[in-house]
């Protein structure tokens, strides 16, 4: 059922409890689609005959895609609602996983990639407001963080079932065993009821940039921006450091990184809602800094693990108390576009992360222990941001 912005505070019984089930069922599918295909599908363009630079400009549609949709999207989930943009999203989502099976080129691949990347902008946009919608204010913070396991399960177990389905069916398996988890998903979000919002005029402003971004939430936007350009550099390189020391499985390292910010959502979560965000912020972006100076100067596999431990803890903490906060700073009038915002930074960051960090690596004889030490003067310098913000 719907939730009104007065009914928020209501006990746990109540029935927004049916809709936040269906929403993290059909977030952990959308996801778990996502993660299935992400690490096959540059070897599966490598079957086409791609370069390094082809594939890296094939992967980047996807991502140049689904942030330029980030900010237009939040603006249109406020005015016409959550859940259309969910279902429709998938609904694009899956076209483009069936169309990378359908194409018979690189260029004719390009087209779907545009397309997988708007609807992954609206459906994790919409389903991310949605969560924010119904639950209870009182436990915002760990409900928040609840929602957010989806998404962590997901890239833990994505690349295994990918690389499974790979084994067993080859490149067809992947895509349809994708396109089978978005159809689940769509299957979750259908009876989820849009929420009631308050009825009021748009929101409009003297200066167009206020139109555009929601000023009084970007501080955490700005703060998860600083975080996410550390994952950019460690999703990427850390596999090709971990095989340089001699890890024969660098899967193993996501898997515990995965797994410890799980783990973390359960206490950090109630610790933001009883205390406050910035009881969660601050600790968790403090582990998240101490884990990419352990990367600088981990040279076997016990120290990466101990790494991916500090440094999962700090980000389960972090990410969704700033998200929290987002949505705390926010009205229900301009919630969606303040949660858009907050994801346009985060993609902003990993992209950004990815390729600066990539030229680094180029300038400096693939010295990851200089990568990690720069990373890690971005993470302080996020640090000592929030540090200062109110």
């Amino acid at each position: 059922m719907a939730q009104s912005e007065s009914s928020v505070d209501e006990p746990v019984s109540n029935p927004w409890l049916k809709d936040f089930i269906l929403t993290w069922l059909s977030r952990f599918g959308i996801f778990l689609a996502h993660h299935v295909t992400r690490p096959l599908l540059p070897l599966y363009l490598i079957t086409f005959g791609a370069s390094s630079t082809v594939i890296g400009a094939v992967m980047a549609v996807f991502t140049i895609t689904a942030t330029v949709m980030r900010i237009p999207i939040g603006l249109l989930i406020d005015r016409v609602g959550r859940k259309p943009f969910l279902l429709y999203g998938i609904a694009f989502f899956t076209a483009g996983k069936l169309g990378y099976l359908w194409a018979p080129s690189i260029l004719l691949m390009l087209p779907f990639r545009m397309l997988h990347g708007l609807g992954w902008s609206g459906c994790t946009t919409a389903v991310s407001t949605i969560n924010a919608d119904i639950v209870p204010q009182a436990r915002r913070g760990e409900l928040m963080g609840y929602a957010g396991m989806a998404s962590s399960l997901a890239s833990a177990l994505g690349p295994v079932l990918g690389f499974a389905l790979f084994h067993r069916f080859d490149y067809s398996g992947v895509f349809l065993g994708a396109s089978a988890l978005l159809v689940l998903s769509f299957i979750f979000a259908v009876p989820v009821a849009e929420p009631i919002r308050p009825k009021t005029e748009p929101y409009k402003a003297e200066r167009w940039i206020d139109n555009i971004m929601v000023k009084e939430s970007i501080d955490p936007a700005i703060g998860v921006m600083f975080l996410s350009f550390g994952h950019g550099g460690i999703l990427t390189f850390l596999p090709i450091h971990a095989l340089k020391i001699g890890v024969a499985n660098p899967g193993v390292w996501f898997g515990v990184y995965a797994a410890c910010i799980v783990l973390s959502r359960p206490i950090a979560g109630p610790i933001s809602d009883k205390v406050s965000r910035r009881a969660v912020i601050i600790p968790g972006l403090i582990l998240n800094l101490a884990g990419i100076v352990m990367l600088a100067f981990a040279t076997t596999s016990n120290g990466l693990l101990a790494a991916a431990i500090i440094g999962g803890f700090g980000t389960g903490a972090a990410q969704p108390a700033l998200m929290t906060q987002s949505v705390d700073r926010s009205d229900a009038q301009r919630r969606g576009q303040s949660l858009a915002q907050f994801q346009f930074f985060y993609d902003l960051g990993i992209g950004v992360g990815s390729l600066t960090l990539g030229a680094l690596l180029d300038l400096v004889d693939q010295s990851f222990h200089i990568m990690y030490l720069a990373t890690a003067l971005v993470a302080l310098l996020g640090l000592w941001i929030n540090w200062r913000a109110k």
